[in-house]
């Protein structure tokens, strides 16, 4: 980035003429506006009215209001109101000693600012993100200054450097925080409602020079003030998430690392649209989505080409295929190093070039994230631009065996260039970190011209895994039951299975690039049904809900009963008439229900061997048959029954596949403490050995732990899932005998004496007490957290085009 002033004008007439000789249109384009009050309003009405962008957003703001996802206005404001009178600057000043620090920057105290500001969500007042814009995440010194849970001490600085405070050196630190916060709010106080943008800037350099301890740049601060003045601090309390709605909107950051700056942008935007300004920002989440990456991915190596395969196949890879499998051939915490050492060894690089080059393999590995967008380049033109769709793969089989799935959104006839083409152009994976870029890539996804539509060939990746057990006792059977322990994941695979199978057979593609349209062929789309459908036996399900029935209806007010197919019968139906169409039913718990009774004769036709057999349905007399094009596949828990109890005649006709708990994939999840894997494979060893013959049925799965596919590392949402999920499914096994439940999740855990669960393990934030507690069965399983710093991102290193 450019650092003069003179520098950052001849950049902004660069990027003009970009924008003008790629013929992309935007109200928003950079002039000098810096040197003239006058030329600093934005005319953002033009923009709006062409892009119908606020209309978007009103419109998403009616739905969420008519879903209750946003707080009505009344209680809104009623928010505002009561937060105003218990913190507002004249409140704050009247507050001294140890009564200012246990108000003000006591998390622990839920009648306190800081609890306000980032917990609080009850009936008097809801701070999430669905009112007042979220503070989440990161630690308690984001405060400057907390009381510590487990001792009660004062800390401040940072996790790696604590420093433990006296009552005193607290009381004085936190008046210099309140004063500095007092005198931002004067400042804002005093700015106007239709300030421009350079009032805004001068705001941001007036807050820079009052608000000590780096306060300018936290978001509990502009919170703070947003909770004050929501008409003119918006309630996006981070940076990034600012800039991600500026672009999304077709604004260009003024300044793209200044909250205050940005509050401005935002605030025409929101007064433009004549929404509260919590009502856009939200609207925003809803319509943008999160803030995204923007990376450059190479597609040669000097002589070789490979856009080709990845524009045919939908994905970016990069090379290095000594390297093998980065999932298999390396460990997380010592990535790398051992990839700088490999390819010292593999490809004879010095240490220097290796570190590098392991920086990039690193970068594409694990800070590509699904949902973020990747610049397929060659050298300093663009091919194309797609949005990340899958976590990484390796692929033996391709020259850039190491992939990630991708669903290409624009791939252009002839290539083009950034502004700032020459970034990043001599390495395989870079983040594009300037505002010019990556506002120009947003700019290219939404224009229309230069757009290469040819229909691609797609040449797909085979299953791996689950699912391609699942996709070959398909083949061999017709249908399948997934069975094992609660949690783990037998519904999520038989949807992924049927999903992708469905997916790969209508359209050459993978699931998770299908168009929206080319999704509703597969789901249905709330009229019609889809290929894939679902059902869930229960002990009342019969025979009339799965073949067909008598059920009643309601003509001329006259109830009449009449025959009425049940959902395996339309989807056979459907499935005769669409031969080409391959249609899967997915049945959930298929245990639960009385197998004999629902399946009835087509216990017989089901089978691969007899599929297109037509027999007479005694209560319709006609001809029904299962064609070949139909797949069932079944899940069970075997906690609730074993398979040995399963009528023989269908264990007969099904394939089985047993899930068990994965420990795999938490090798390197701890929790203060607590190594994820080893606690569960004790605990479900504690299971096996006091529960009885059934107790491999009844271990805990891994699934519990997931959130969204991944493995979940937030320690609040670790508490509630141990109380919620886990201890009451160890009660059941159990029978409410506490002394055996003592045995498997630990006397810390219960108290014997009284019956009961120790409710003060769940009372705070700080989950070490319960991790202390939990561990107290096999106590020499903890490990030493160590804090270590985020390394920081090498760019600008040479390697593949």
């Amino acid at each position: 980035m450019v650092n003069t002033e003179e520098e950052k004008l001849m950049g902004k007439e660069k990027f003009i003429q970009w924008l003008n000789e790629n013929n992309i249109s935007s109200n928003q384009k950079y002039d000098s506006c810096l040197k003239s009050r006058e030329g600093a309003v934005r005319n953002i009405d033009e923009h709006f009215e062409a892009d119908s962008i606020s209309v978007k957003l009103k419109k998403t703001s009616e739905k969420l209001l008519s879903e209750n996802n946003l707080l009505p206005l009344k209680q809104l404001n009623e928010g505002y109101s009561r937060f105003e009178q218990k913190f507002n600057p004249e409140i704050l000043k009247g507050f001294d000693g140890e009564l200012l620090i246990e108000t003000i920057f006591n998390i622990g105290n839920r009648d306190g600012m800081t609890y306000w500001l980032e917990f609080k969500n009850d009936d008097e007042f809801k701070t999430n993100s669905n009112s007042y814009g979220s503070i989440a995440g990161g630690s308690a010194f984001k405060f400057i200054m907390f009381k510590r849970n487990i001792d009660g001490k004062w800390v401040t600085g940072n996790p790696q450097n604590p420093t433990i405070l006296s009552t005193e050196e607290a009381v004085a630190l936190g008046r210099d925080l309140r004063d500095a916060l007092i005198a931002g709010s004067e400042i804002i106080d005093k700015l106007s409602v239709k300030a421009d943008i350079l009032d805004y800037t001068d705001l941001q350099q007036q807050l820079e020079s009052v608000l000590t301890n780096n306060m300018y740049n936290l978001g509990w601060v502009h919170k703070y003030y947003h909770m004050l003045y929501p008409n003119k601090i918006d309630s996006f309390h981070s940076t990034k998430w600012q800039k991600h709605s500026l672009i999304s909107c077709g604004v260009i950051p003024e300044q793209e690392d200044k909250l205050y700056t940005m509050s401005r942008q935002l605030m025409q935007i929101i007064n433009e649209i004549d929404l509260p300004s919590s009502y856009a920002a939200i609207s925003m989440n809803e319509l943008f989505g999160p803030p995204i990456n923007y990376f450059r991915i190479g597609t040669g190596d000097g002589e070789n080409r490979y856009w080709e395969s990845m524009r045919t196949n939908s994905y970016v890879g990069i090379g290095w295929s000594k390297l093998g499998d980065l999932n298999v051939s390396f460990a997380e915490d010592t990535m790398r190093k051992d990839i700088s050492e490999a390819l010292t060894e593999q490809y004879q690089y010095n240490s220097s070039v290796s570190s590098r080059k392991a920086g990039e393999i690193i970068r594409f590995y694990n800070r590509i994230k699904i949902g973020d967008i990747v610049v397929a380049a060659r050298g300093e033109k663009i091919l194309g631009i797609g949005r990340v769709s899958g976590d990484y793969e390796y692929v033996e089989d391709r020259t850039y065996p190491h992939c990630k799935n991708v669903e290409w959104i624009k791939i252009f006839k002839e290539p083009i260039g950034l502004p700032n083409a020459s970034a990043g152009k001599l390495t395989t994976c870079f983040r594009y970190k300037d505002i010019e870029n990556t506002f120009a890539i947003e700019s290219l996804i939404r224009e229309k011209n230069n757009v290469d539509d040819t229909p691609l060939e797609v040449s797909l990746s085979p299953l791996t895994g689950t699912v391609a057990d699942i996709e070959n006792t398909l083949k061999r059977k017709k249908q399948v039951i997934l069975y094992g322990p609660p949690g783990t994941g037998k519904t999520y695979y038989a949807e992924k299975a049927c999903f992708e199978i469905s997916a790969r057979s209508l359209f050459r593609k993978s699931f998770s690039v299908l168009t929206p349209i080319e999704k509703e062929e597969i789901l249905g789309d709330g009229r019609t049904n889809g290929t894939v459908r679902m059902c869930c036996f229960h002990p009342s399900y019969g025979y009339e809900d799965f073949i067909e029935g008598i059920k009643p209806r309601v003509i001329n007010q006259q109830t009449v009963f009449e025959p009425k197919d049940g959902i395996f019968k339309e989807l056979c139906t459907d499935a005769i008439e669409n031969p080409d169409k391959k249609y899967y039913l997915i049945i959930d718990e298929i245990n639960r229900g009385d197998i004999s009774r629902i399946f009835g004769e087509l216990i017989m036709l089901i089978e691969a061997g007899k599929r297109g057999k037509s027999i007479i349905l005694s209560l319709t007399n006609t001809s029904f048959s299962v064609p070949g094009n139909v797949y069932i596949v079944g899940t069970m828990n075997t906690a609730d029954r074993s398979i040995a109890l399963l009528d023989v005649a269908l264990r007969r006709r099904f394939g089985f596949i047993e899930l068990m708990t994965d420990y795999s994939l938490f090798e390197k999840s701890v929790f203060e403490g607590l190594p994820l894997a080893g606690w569960l494979k004790e605990l479900n060893g504690r299971i096996r050995e006091h529960i009885g013959n059934e107790a491999r049925n009844l271990q805990i799965g891994h699934s519990y732990f997931l959130e969204k596919e991944k493995v979940m590392m937030d320690n609040e949402k670790f508490k509630w899932i141990i109380k919620e999920d886990i201890i009451p499914l160890i009660e059941e096994y159990c029978y409410g005998d506490y002394s055996l439940i003592a045995k498997i999740l630990g006397e810390g855990v219960v108290d014997v004496k009284n019956q009961m669960i120790k409710p003060e393990l769940f009372g705070s934030s700080d989950i070490s007490d319960l991790v202390t507690a939990l561990l107290t069965q096999s106590p020499t399983l903890r490990v030493e957290v160590e804090s270590v710093e985020d390394s920081q991102e090498d760019d600008g290193v040479e390697g593949e085009e």
